[in-house]
């Protein structure tokens, strides 16, 4: 699994203990996610979960496929960071998996955004 991560501080950290209601992990994904690496994913996202993060944006930019454990692995990080008053938002997907995710309706589930800067946004009116 190759996972490219960004900490995007929502305000500045000030303290010695993180509020991670001001941080945003940007997750960029790789151009295939699928029942050989979902697996991975769903470990990586649940150790930054029971670490304490409660926002993730899953920039989808370079994902060129993804299949049924993978859509499993987003539904299963959006009930579990959602437990904790948190959520999962996509962005920069591609018009091919707009359409996979139109077809499981996923989109009905998961807010999926054009670009960074609404999903920021996103995160910012509901903070």
């Amino acid at each position: 699994m190759n996972v490219n991560i960004e900490v995007v501080k929502v305000s500045p950290i000030v303290k010695e203990v993180i509020d991670y209601s001001t941080v945003i992990f940007k997750i960029r994904f790789p151009k295939r996610v699928d029942f050989e690496n979902s697996r991975d994913f769903w470990i990586f996202f649940n150790a930054l979960i029971e670490g304490g993060a409660l926002k993730l944006l899953l920039d989808l930019h370079d994902l060129e496929y993804i299949d049924s454990s993978g859509i499993g692995v987003l539904i299963s990080t959006a009930k579990a960071l959602r437990k904790n008053s948190g959520d999962v938002v996509l962005a920069n997907a591609s018009s091919d998996v707009r359409n996979v995710f139109k077809v499981v309706n996923l989109q009905n589930f998961i807010k999926l955004f054009n670009t960074d800067g609404e999903a920021f946004n996103h995160f910012r009116l509901v903070t």
